[in-house]
C-alpha cells in the first residue's frame, strides 16, 4: 500500500471522528484498490451539453479542443465570466497538473449536461469552507452547520416544498449540485477542517473518491461530515452526509445516478439573553468564556434526515458522419439530432423540534416549562416535541431537438413533462391524531436555446402547472449574452429576466406544532425581474443591476406568524466586483447596493461589502503562497431573527445589526497536489469597541479563533 495511505490510515485513526472518518477512508481504499487497472477516460461531445436549467448566469460559449492545463474545460461550454468563478483560471486549480478529467453537473428535469467548475480551487479556498464564504453578506447563528440564510436578497433560492429545507440550503446535497466527472485514474480527494481550541471545536471532513470502469462507466463516493461544538451553550451541530454517484456514457446513452443519506441535528439555545457580555464584556466584572453567557433555553434540538435518490436516462437518436475523403475514410464521429430523456426522483424527509427543557417555571405567576416562557401559544400540553414527514416522487419524460446536427440548426429545443406526488404527515395539535395530506403537480415545460457561436447566446425556459396542487403556477425565464471584442479582448454584455407565478407551498398554508398553528389560503406569489451585467476586461471589472417586483409575497411578520404582503414590494440590487492586480499585490473588492420599497416586508442592508487584500506569490517554483486580509461589512438593519420552533427567519424590529466588520487574517497555500490553509477569524474583534460582531440578534458570531484545514488529491 502507498505510504500516503498508511499516514493517512494513522491521521484518521487519532482523529476525534475517528469512527466514521476510518470507515469512509477503507471505503475510499477499497474502491482504489479495485478500480485502478480497469479505469479509462472518455470525454463528452460538447454538443450534448446545455446551459444551465434556470440559473440567470451568464451562458456558455463553446470551445473547441482541450485545454492541457485546465481540468474541466475538455471541449464543453465556457462562458466569458468563468473567470469569477475560479479567481485566476486553470493556474487556481490544485488538479491543472493530472491527466485530465470531465467534469459536469447535470439538469434534474431533462437529464442534460451542464458546464462546471471543479471544487479543487486554490483561490480563497480558506473562505470556502465557512459559512460567511457563501455570499458577500450571510447570516447566521455561529457554529459551522448552522441555519444560513443569505442578506443578499437575490443570492436566496425559492422556498422549497419542504419549508426546513431552506435554513440549511447550502448544506444540502441535491442531483442538480453534483459534480459527475470521468477520469482515466482513479481519483480520491481527502479534506479536513478545524478550528482550536479543543472544547470549542468546529471539525468538517470531506472525502471523494471516482474511477472509471471501463470506457464508459464511472462511479464515486461523497462523504461530507460536520462536528461542531459550538462556542456557546448549547450550539452544537452534526451532519451525515453518504452520496454514491455514477454515469454511464456513450453516443447514444446518457445514464446518471445519485442517492444521498443525510441527516442533521442542531441544538438550540434560542440566543443569548445579555448582549452585553459580547459588546462590553469588561463591565461584566467577571470572568468568563463564551459557554458561560446566558442563553434563553438548552437541552433543545432541531434535526432534519433528507434522503434522496435520484436516475436519469437519454437516449440519443442521431446518424454516423463519415469524412468522404480517403485519409479518414471509416473514422466517422456520431451525431446526435433528437434525444428522448426520462428522470425520476424521490426524496423522503422528516423534521423534528423536541426539548427537554422542562423544569418548571413562575412566570407571571402561571407555572409553566422552561421553554414555554418564550412563546405566546401552546396548542398542546407537555415537552415540546413536533415532528412532520415529506416524500416526493417525481417523474419527468422530455424530447429534444439538438442543437448544431446542421449547420442551419441554430438552436436547440427541449419539451417535457413533469409529475409530482407529495406526501406530508405532521403532529396534530388538537388532538392525538396525525394529519395527514397529499397532493399531485403536473407541470409542462419547454426549453429554447443557443448555445454555439462567439455573437449572440440565449436561453430561454418555461413551464406551466397543468393539474393538481400547482394549477396555473407558471414560469418563464430567460438571457440573452453577446459581446465584442476591443483590442483583442472580449467585452460581454448580458441581459436577464423573468416572470413567476408561483403557488403557495403547502406547509405555508397548513401547518401545526406546539407553539405555531395555522391555516391559510394565500394568494399566488408574482415576481417579475429585469436585470443585467456588464463585464469589462481592460479593467477586471463586473457591474450588475437588477430591479424586482413581488406581489403577494410570503414571509414571517415580527409576531413571528407567517403572513402575505398583498401590495407590490420592489427591489433594486446593483453590484460591482472589481479586482485589482499589481505584481504580487492584489485586491479583489465586492459592492453590493440593495433598497427595498418595504423594509418590513424584505428587510435588505443598504450596502454589503466584502474586501480581499492580499499578496500571492510562489516560492521556489513548487508552493503557492497567498497571504492575506478580509473583511466582511454591511450597513445597519434590522436583520430577521431566527425562531428554532420554526425552523425560520422572521422579520424582527427591535434591533438594527451592522457596521461591523467580520476580518479574517489568513494565509492559504498550495503545494503540488495539498492546499492547506492557516486563519484567524473575526480578528477585527480584539480591536474595536464595542464587540458588536453579531450576525443575527441574540447570535453573536464565534469569537476571534484559529481556525486551520487541508486539502489533498490522491492519485497513481
Amino acid at each position: 500500500m502507498p505510504d500516503y495511505l498508511w499516514m493517512a490510515i494513522f491521521y484518521v485513526v487519532l482523529h476525534p471522528m475517528k469512527e466514521k472518518l476510518f470507515i469512509s477512508l477503507l471505503a475510499c481504499i477499497f474502491c482504489v484498490t479495485t478500480a485502478y487497472s480497469q479505469a479509462r477516460v472518455i470525454l463528452p461531445d460538447s454538443s450534448q451539453i446545455t446551459t444551465n436549467r434556470d440559473s440567470l448566469d451568464l451562458l456558455p460559449r463553446e470551445v473547441k479542443g482541450i485545454d492541457n492545463d485546465s481540468v474541466q474545460a475538455v471541449d464543453r461550454p465556457v462562458s466569458q465570466f468563468d473567470h469569477l468563478l475560479n479567481g485566476d483560471g486553470a493556474e487556481a486549480d490544485s488538479l491543472r497538473r493530472l491527466v485530465q478529467m470531465t467534469i459536469w453537473k447535470i439538469d434534474p428535469r431533462t437529464g442534460s449536461r451542464l458546464p462546471a467548475v471543479s471544487d479543487t480551487l486554490l483561490h480563497n479556498y480558506q473562505q470556502s469552507v465557512l459559512p460567511d464564504g457563501q455570499s458577500v453578506a450571510m447570516g447566521f447563528l455561529a457554529p459551522l452547520g448552522s441555519p444560513a440564510f443569505s442578506k443578499i436578497f437575490a443570492d436566496r433560492p425559492e422556498t422549497d416544498q419542504f419549508i426546513f429545507n431552506n435554513a440549511y440550503h447550502i448544506y444540502l446535497k441535491d442531483p442538480d449540485k453534483v459534480l459527475f466527472l470521468n477520469t482515466r485514474i482513479p481519483y480520491s480527494r481527502l479534506s479536513y477542517n478545524r478550528s482550536l481550541p479543543k472544547q470549542y471545536r468546529e471539525e468538517r471532513f470531506e472525502a471523494r473518491f471516482a474511477s472509471n470502469f471501463g470506457k464508459s462507466l464511472n462511479v464515486g463516493l461523497d462523504v461530507d461530515l460536520i462536528n461542531t461544538r459550538g462556542y456557546y451553550n448549547s450550539q452544537s451541530v452534526k451532519h451525515n452526509n453518504f452520496s454514491l454517484f455514477g454515469n454511464y456514457i456513450t453516443d447514444k446513452i446518457e445514464a446518471h445516478a445519485f442517492m444521498n443519506l443525510g441527516s442533521v441535528v442542531n441544538a438550540e439555545n434560542g440566543g443569548i439573553t445579555i448582549d452585553q457580555f459580547i459588546t462590553h464584556p469588561d463591565s461584566v466584572q467577571q470572568s468568563f468564556t463564551s459557554r458561560d453567557i446566558p442563553v434563553k433555553f438548552t437541552n433543545t434540538w432541531n434535526s432534519l434526515r433528507n434522503n434522496r435518490f435520484f436516475v436519469s436516462g437519454r437516449y440519443n437518436l442521431g446518424y454516423v458522419d463519415t469524412p468522404s475523403d480517403s485519409l479518414h475514410k471509416g473514422q466517422g464521429h456520431f451525431v446526435p439530432v433528437a434525444t428522448i430523456g426520462f428522470s425520476s426522483s424521490y426524496r423522503q424527509q422528516y423534521r423534528r423540534f423536541l426539548s427537554h427543557d422542562t423544569t418548571y417555571v413562575q412566570v407571571g405567576g402561571v407555572g409553566m416549562q422552561k421553554i414555554d416562557q418564550f412563546y405566546v401559544n401552546r396548542f398542546y400540553e407537555g415537552a415540546v416535541d413536533d415532528s412532520i414527514r415529506f416524500s416526493s416522487m417525481k417523474n419527468t419524460v422530455s424530447l429534444s431537438l439538438r442543437e448544431g446536427f446542421q449547420e442551419w440548426v441554430k438552436f436547440g429545443l427541449t419539451a417535457f413533462l413533469e409529475h409530482d406526488l407529495r406526501n406530508y404527515k405532521m403532529r396534530n395539535s388538537e388532538d392525538p391524531d396525525m394529519v395527514n395530506h397529499r397532493e399531485s403537480a403536473v407541470t409542462l415545460g419547454g426549453i429554447l436555446n443557443k448555445q454555439q457561436g462567439d455573437n449572440l447566446l440565449f436561453n430561454i425556459r418555461a413551464d406551466l402547472g397543468l393539474l393538481g396542487a400547482n394549477l396555473g403556477e407558471f414560469r418563464a425565464m430567460g438571457d440573452i449574452e453577446t459581446g465584442f471584442d476591443i483590442a483583442g479582448k472580449r467585452t460581454t454584455l448580458l441581459a436577464e429576466a423573468y416572470i413567476k407565478n408561483l403557488r403557495p407551498k403547502y406547509l405555508e398554508e397548513n401547518y401545526y406544532s406546539k407553539y405555531f398553528r395555522w391555516n391559510h389560503d394565500f394568494g399566488d406569489i408574482r415576481r417579475v425581474y429585469v436585470g443585467g451585467k456588464l463585464y469589462i476586461p481592460f479593467t477586471n471589472t463586473t457591474v450588475s443591476v437588477g430591479v424586482e417586483n413581488l406581489q403577494n409575497f410570503i414571509y414571517y411578520n415580527k409576531e413571528k406568524q407567517i403572513a402575505q404582503e398583498s401590495d407590490n414590494v420592489q427591489l433594486l440590487t446593483a453590484r460591482v466586483e472589481q479586482n485589482i492586480r499589481l505584481g504580487i499585490f492584489n485586491w479583489d473588492n465586492q459592492v453590493v447596493y440593495q433598497t427595498s420599497s418595504d423594509e418590513n416586508v424584505i428587510p435588505v442592508p443598504k450596502v454589503s461589502i466584502y474586501s480581499n487584500m492580499y499578496l500571492k506569490t510562489k516560492i521556489v517554483n513548487e508552493l503557492t503562497l497567498q497571504l492575506g486580509v478580509d473583511a466582511r461589512y454591511h450597513t445597519k438593519y434590522f436583520v430577521p431573527g431566527y425562531e428554532p420552533a420554526l425552523l425560520q427567519f422572521y422579520n424582527q424590529r427591535e434591533k438594527e445589526i451592522g457596521e461591523y466588520p467580520i476580518a479574517t487574517l489568513y494565509a492559504n497555500m498550495h503545494l503540488k497536489q495539498t492546499r492547506f490553509y492557516v486563519m484567524f477569524y473575526n480578528v477585527a474583534s480584539q480591536f474595536l469597541n464595542p464587540k458588536e460582531y453579531f450576525s443575527l440578534p441574540g447570535y453573536p458570531v464565534n469569537p476571534m479563533v484559529l481556525r486551520m484545514g487541508v486539502s489533498v488529491n490522491l492519485h497513481n
